[in-house]
């Protein structure tokens, strides 16, 4: 194999120039756009469908590369976590940009991308986690109910690639470490396949930890002064599509898109994720690093903590009856989509209240002592609307 250094600095800095454009200012990625989106690429792809969903939608699958090594990746399993899509057409536009490039030209030798990118299109149309009957396709590994995720695992069992990368997007409530405000910007997974805590680790395990611990050591060096990698605790999940996919033998990853302060929109954190998949991608390729003698690097990935809210006011008087108490309010945005505006609502509710002196947040209030109101009282109550006075 041709080595060929990766220049990650390069591709960071030049990112704004190959990055697709087209995509809308919000987070929403609907089919409609997605119909639009693939004809871009028809000239470097081969984009078939390859099923439909409960709601008669086409769900693609789009070929690219002709290399032994297959990669097979998909993406809005979950129709509001569109991150991942935004960041492989990222990659896609890159690689139809810069065709002569020698590392689109390595990828492309040596590996074959197989992308669904949109698995559940009529979640995706309402902006929701979950496909038209409600059903979580993160969980239908098992009985294998709805028609999209047995399109996933019929292509899986028909293409027999040799690696997976399953795209998502996570919640801001994840913090890396406990010690300060440390956003988890990037987080991984290597499922595990049963609930007992693996004594001996399979070669196929091995082998994606080994790929996690290499990526996310070659980011090290772009990631901003806030913000870290994380790693999910491997917890077994007996109906999740990664745990199950990874139990069938086939080494499996899961890409979590993050949070980072002022970036609603997520445009920062798709650059990131982007440039982890195209780190993954140029590994695979280049056969450089022995992937499972890599895999105890792993676990050197700090853990996820739920460590983080939106916001907190900080020192807060409230009052019930004869009762004067200090306590910290913490807020949490919450996403709804606006089938009017055809725009996602957030909305802030409190979600703890109390000693909340161990978690961190994006926005910070200091109160010292000012006192609570709300119409009719002087307390807070959990699931309210973030419509009160602290004065």
């Amino acid at each position: 194999m041709i080595m060929l250094d990766l220049d990650i600095h390069s591709l960071f800095k030049n990112y704004n120039y190959f990055q697709q454009k087209s995509f809308n200012s919000s987070k929403i990625f609907k089919y409609s756009e997605l119909l639009k989106m693939i004809k871009t690429y028809e000239s470097i792809c081969s984009i078939v469908p390859v099923g439909f969903s409960i709601e008669n939608r086409k769900i693609f699958k789009i070929q690219w590369g002709s290399g032994d090594c297959k990669v097979f990746i998909w993406s809005q399993m979950h129709g509001n976590e569109t991150t991942g899509t935004k960041a492989m057409f990222d990659i896609l536009h890159f690689f139809l940009k810069e065709k002569n490039y020698d590392l689109v030209r390595l990828i492309r030798k040596s590996l074959t991308i197989l992308f669904i990118p949109m698995l559940n299109p009529d979640g995706s149309e309402k902006y929701q986690r979950r496909n038209a009957v409600n059903i979580d396709l993160n969980r239908d590994a098992i009985r294998l109910q709805s028609p999209e995720i047995q399109i996933l695992f019929h292509e899986i069992q028909y293409n027999k690639p040799n690696i997976l990368f399953n795209l998502h997007d996570q919640r801001s409530i994840y913090n890396v470490g406990n010690k300060n405000f440390n956003p988890a910007i990037l987080s991984f997974l290597c499922p595990s396949v049963k609930e007992k805590k693996d004594t001996k680790i399979s070669h196929e395990r091995k082998k994606a930890m080994g790929l996690i611990a290499s990526i996310e050591k070659r980011m090290r060096s772009i990631l901003p002064s806030i913000g870290s990698i994380g790693r999910f605790s491997d917890e077994f999940y007996p109906t999740a599509t990664g745990d199950n996919l990874q139990k069938k033998g086939y080494p499996c990853i899961l890409f979590e898109a993050g949070n980072y302060p002022e970036d609603p929109q997520k445009d920062i954190i798709r650059k990131y994720n982007a440039l982890s998949i195209l780190i993954g991608l140029y590994i695979l390729s280049t056969q450089e690093i022995d992937l499972e003698k890599e895999h105890s690097s792993y676990f050197a990935i700090p853990e996820n903590q739920k460590k983080l809210l939106d916001k907190i006011y900080r020192g807060v008087e409230i009052q019930r009856g004869k009762y004067q108490l200090l306590v910290d309010i913490g807020i949490r945005n919450i996403e709804k989509f606006n089938f009017v505006k055809n725009d996602i609502d957030l909305i802030s509710k409190i979600v703890d209240i109390g000693d909340l002196s161990n978690f961190f947040s994006y926005e910070d209030s200091i109160c010292h002592g000012k006192k609570f109101h709300i119409k009719g009282r002087n307390y807070p109550i959990i699931g309210d609307i973030e419509l009160f006075d602290i004065l």
